[in-house]
């Protein structure tokens, strides 16, 4: 569909199966009661996108609809009765829409609501649109105001902040030796997150020497690639707390290879490919304690004021940034050499 240049319309990315993104034109939103309409500053590729555009997600496309959970922007125009926010506010989204009233809600886990409507999720029908698109309208309790010290590129970042952050606090780690499986965005940001936690030694491993080494320039102490860590393994090396990030069937078999027997915990944070399986030999051979996270309570503030309170600036992990008309590339790029940490489209300068 072409894209009309009208004031009343605006462009966006609608992923109508997989391989099959179109930029599409589409009438702007008015704000409901409680509602805000949100114009996009800039959005991050998340590693889900990417297996939604290649057909490798564990929830099938069922409809079209757009992809985008990382994201911040300009509040628009507001509904009736929202105070909390003006028009004009620099924001980050908060991206889980929980039911608000369920046993897991009300005890503090939302992120585990049995009916949370996440943005840009094929997860639930009819699918829920992301924030790929010019304007989006999200309940006005779902938005972060940032502060001035906080730009666009960094508030895009919270979310996955947030993950990482929600994956570090799992189990105790001031004081241990942490392993971290995977040195993609989740994983330099888990590190970030387990330095600031005061860990006593912090290893991150990927296939990419360049990105293990990355987390070393931002306060990791060591990097290896998979050769090397499984050569330190087999000389018997071993980590209290392993984190995997990688979400390859690979990283979590090394993952519960490399944690101490009967004392370690291990975190499972990368999604999984749909049928994986867990080696659980390794588990039931160490006695290890594992567990998952699933996306992270409570919304982004506790991400926010973590980086405050530490004085992080987490803006590094952004390696490529594209202009939304460009978006096209961004999914079409391929897949051979190393791709960016992190990309973000960008609405506007």
């Amino acid at each position: 569909m072409p894209l009309a240049p009208s004031s009343q319309t605006y462009a966006a990315a609608v992923l109508a199966a997989p391989g099959e993104l179109q930029l599409h034109s589409r009438r702007r939103p008015v704000p409901q009661t409680g509602e805000v309409l949100v114009k996009m500053h800039t959005v991050g590729i998340c590693g889900s996108d990417t297996a939604y555009f290649l057909g490798t997600a564990a929830y099938p496309i069922n409809e079209p609809f757009v992809m985008g959970h990382e994201a911040s922007g300009v509040v628009a125009a507001t509904g009736e009765g929202v105070v909390c926010v003006l028009p004009g506010a620099r924001v980050a989204l908060i991206p889980s829409l929980s039911c608000g009233s369920c046993e897991q809600c009300r005890a503090g886990l939302d992120n585990l609501c049995p009916n949370t409507r996440y943005l840009g999720s094929a997860a639930v029908d009819p699918h829920r649109d992301g924030a790929l698109q010019e304007y989006l309208v999200v309940p006005a309790t779902h938005v972060l105001p940032l502060p001035e010290n906080i730009d666009h590129a960094v508030g895009a970042l919270l979310e996955p902040m947030a993950v990482a952050l929600h994956a570090a606090r799992k189990t105790p780690v001031a004081g241990r030796s942490v392993l971290i499986v995977g040195g993609g965005a989740i994983g330099q940001l888990t590190a970030v997150a387990v330095r600031g936690l005061g860990c006593k030694s912090l290893t991150v491993m990927d296939v990419s020497a360049r990105r293990a080494h990355a987390a070393v320039e931002h306060g990791a102490d060591f990097s290896a690639t998979g050769h090397e860590l499984a050569a330190a393994l087999d000389k018997g090396r071993r980590f209290d707390v392993v984190f995997d990030a990688s979400g390859h069937p690979a990283g979590v078999e090394i993952a519960l290879r490399a944690v101490q027997p009967g004392t370690g915990h291990v975190v499972l944070v990368g999604n999984l490919p749909a049928g994986s399986g867990i080696p659980h030999k390794y588990i039931s051979q160490a006695e290890s304690w594992v567990t998952s996270t699933l996306r992270f309570a409570g919304g982004l503030a506790p991400a926010l004021e973590f980086l405050t309170e530490n004085n992080l600036d987490i803006s590094w992990l952004v390696e490529q940034n594209v202009q939304f008309t460009n978006i096209l590339d961004v999914f079409e790029q391929s897949p051979e050499g190393e791709l960016p940490l992190k990309t973000h489209i960008r609405f506007s300068d």
